[in-house]
């Protein structure tokens, strides 16, 4: 498996588990164990109504989906933002609501989830792919994540060096949303009968505990699904930028037959901070505002840390100290020939 030390090897990620899923040898076990959950689902039906296996599924998905690396600081501040999370306009899901039709998610790190079990649980990749009546998501978990109380329980039983050879990125959940479906502000209620969960699980764990942990399932399912509606929001506006890979990394995409080449990378801007001046003697010059006046809806370009060419948007608003009269002007324009 490459190591992740720059966006663009995300690239050399996302081709490793297309080919974990065509040709592992583990891989139809794991296609299995989700394969009646997958069944239920209307969103992945072929076109003759019959369900895909899992892992052909995932693998054509995985393929074909454009790559996004989030940096930490931007999962630090969404994942955040969920805690004070007020579904209006998102609590069901549309077509809209995605910035591309397939999407193949790199976090820098992973975020932290309570299953139904009440384990906690990493969440490193998100793939999502549009279907005919909504979007399929898979989330998947990071195997050499020390919180995840799940690894810790395949480390004890066949070794951490192990269960990581078997899969860096095992699946973790299927969750299938058709369109206008409540993604938000659920409740227990919304997830039908611990019992189902129980049966799910081949019984392994006692029907009790899915009953106690119904709340807290409840309330982590709203925050990863406020996190990704989020993301999802703040990638499809102008501050994330593509990154395209270098001649060596395409001559590798090259060679493993992959058609990828660019990562969108999430992050947050630099901060413009004012001009510190040595001078000792230097006064800061005040300005005596006069009025408030309206400025235009504008494009603001800039060059990033990266030496990229950036543009963003500037909406309408209104300039000056908010005690000053507002003047309204009217334009003029002085065409010559």
């Amino acid at each position: 498996m490459a190591e992740v030390y720059r966006p663009i090897d995300v690239l050399e990620k996302q081709v490793d588990m297309v080919r974990w899923w065509l040709s592992s040898q583990w891989r139809h076990n794991i296609s299995q164990g989700f394969q009646a959950m997958a069944d239920q689902y209307i969103t992945m039906k072929n076109e003759d109504g019959s369900t895909p296996p899992v892992d052909m599924y995932i693998a054509e998905r995985l393929d074909n989906a454009e790559t996004f690396f989030v940096h930490s600081n931007i999962i630090d501040r969404l994942w955040h933002f969920t805690d004070v999370y007020e579904a209006h306009d998102h609590e069901v899901i549309l077509p809209q609501d995605l910035p591309c039709p397939r999407g193949y998610i790199f976090l820098e790190k992973p975020i932290h989830l309570l299953d139904a079990r009440g384990k906690v649980t990493s969440v490193k990749v998100i793939l999502w792919s549009e279907e005919k009546r909504g979007v399929t998501l898979c989330q998947f978990s990071d195997a050499k994540d020390e919180l995840d109380e799940v690894n810790q329980e395949e480390w004890s039983t066949f070794g951490k060096d192990r269960v990581v050879a078997v899969g860096e990125f095992p699946l973790l959940h299927l969750i299938s949303w058709t369109w206008g479906r409540k993604i938000t502000n659920l409740t227990p209620d919304d997830f039908g009968d611990p019992e189902k969960m129980y049966e799910f699980h081949s019984r392994v764990t006692p029907l009790e505990v899915y009953q106690e942990n119904m709340d807290s399932y409840a309330l982590m399912s709203n925050r990863f699904n406020g996190f990704l509606v989020s993301l999802w929001e703040f990638v499809q506006e102008q501050i994330p930028f593509r990154l395209r890979a270098d001649r060596p990394m395409l001559k590798r995409l090259q060679r493993a037959h992959s058609t990828l080449s660019e990562v969108t990378v999430i992050d947050l801007r630099t901060e413009d901070r004012p001009t510190q001046h040595t001078d000792p003697d230097h006064v800061p010059q005040t300005i005596m505002w006069a009025s408030r006046w309206r400025v235009r809806e504008h494009k603001r370009r800039w060059i990033d840390k990266n030496g990229d060419y950036r543009e963003t948007t500037v909406s309408a608003h209104v300039k000056g100290p908010a005690h000053l009269p507002l003047i309204e002007k009217d334009r003029i324009f002085n065409v010559k020939r």
